[in-house]
């Protein structure tokens, strides 16, 4: 192996033992003459999950280094411990349970790094896959052009799926003060401290597929839980420490905050609190009296009203929108 890949791919394995075998097959068929090393974080799982990844290192020693964790350090140390072993000019991420579905990835996003010295990371379309129910859903709309993501989209919807990610290695350990250990998402964190070198790019390209089951943040915590985790996230970029803030930040902040009540009043009216449902939509539209506040506030009552109606009216959307 190269003192030096070119690409440096980490993985974070926890648990994982249904599904690592197929993340890291993903990996190795990619179709590129791009030196690359897959670099696996394996924080002390409790099922087979290290001994298939040993299984793989001993068949590719020369692409595969492993960071086994002599105890169980968490998360985000484990995210970081593994980042920060990673020797490539570019990153990637894959967790151990979804896994890649595009073999020209590697190739389509380095160059893309290559020719556009301006940015910093490149990010890509993906495949919902529901493991309860064992079906694909469709990511972004196959119609989405090529774009920019600013801070304004990013603060509010976090909407870049890790697994599709290449970025450009300019950060360091000490980029992630204490508050990194507090936050929800390791990802989002990430993206923030990126922004401050460089921009962000969308390409229509599916790339990946990112696995929702019980052990995916999206399957083993509830709504309000991620969005009350998710508003003190907002309040961390607020005070500055992640990136930095001017007029229009500041103002694109507010008003993600503004719309993080929307999704606690959302989730709330899941849970069957009526009242506290209502008051914080109210609050929420006389913040952003706007098209789209409307229509979130309208979307809360039909909530409140009748969860059954709202997830008949869901699942006809989304058929006809896959």
């Amino acid at each position: 192996m190269l003192l030096q890949p070119t690409i440096s791919v980490f993985m974070l394995a926890y648990n994982h033992e249904p599904y690592i075998a197929q993340a890291i097959q993903s990996i190795l068929d990619q179709k590129t003459d791009l030196d690359f090393e897959l670099v696996i974080g394996e924080d002390c799982s409790k099922d087979r999950t290290r001994a298939i990844i040993l299984e793989f290192k001993e068949k590719y020693p020369e692409k595969i280094r492993v960071i086994e964790n002599t105890t169980n350090v968490g998360m985000h140390e484990n995210f970081l411990r593994t980042l920060f072993s990673c020797r490539g000019k570019y990153l990637c991420i894959c967790e151990g349970d979804d896994y890649w579905n595009n073999p020209d990835k590697l190739n389509l996003q380095y160059r893309f790094l290559e020719a556009n010295p301006g940015y910093v990371l490149v990010c890509g379309n993906h495949t919902r896959y529901i493991q309860n129910t064992q079906q694909f859903e469709r990511g972004n709309s196959a119609t989405e052009p090529d774009h920019d993501i600013p801070f304004e989209k990013l603060i509010r919807f976090n909407c870049i799926t890790t697994a599709t990610i290449m970025f450009r290695n300019v950060l360091k350990r000490e980029d992630f003060a204490p508050d990194f250990f507090s936050i929800i998402s390791c990802d989002w964190y990430l993206y923030m401290k990126l922004l401050g070198h460089g921009k962000i790019r969308y390409v229509n390209h599916n790339l990946a597929v990112y696995r929702i089951n019980e052990g995916s943040i999206n399957g083993r915590t509830n709504r309000l839980t991620i969005a009350n985790k998710e508003l003190r996230f907002m309040e961390l970029v607020k005070s500055g420490s992640m990136i930095a803030l001017d007029a229009s930040r500041t103002n694109a902040l507010a008003n993600a905050m503004v719309f993080k009540n929307f999704d606690m009043a959302q989730a709330n009216a899941v849970n069957g609190n009526k009242k506290v449902a209502f008051n914080l939509s109210t609050y929420a539209l006389r913040h952003n009296f706007s098209l789209v506040g409307i229509k979130e506030f309208v979307k809360t009552g039909v909530l409140i009203i009748s969860p059954g109606l709202f997830q008949a009216l869901r699942k006809i959307k989304r058929y006809f929108t896959n």
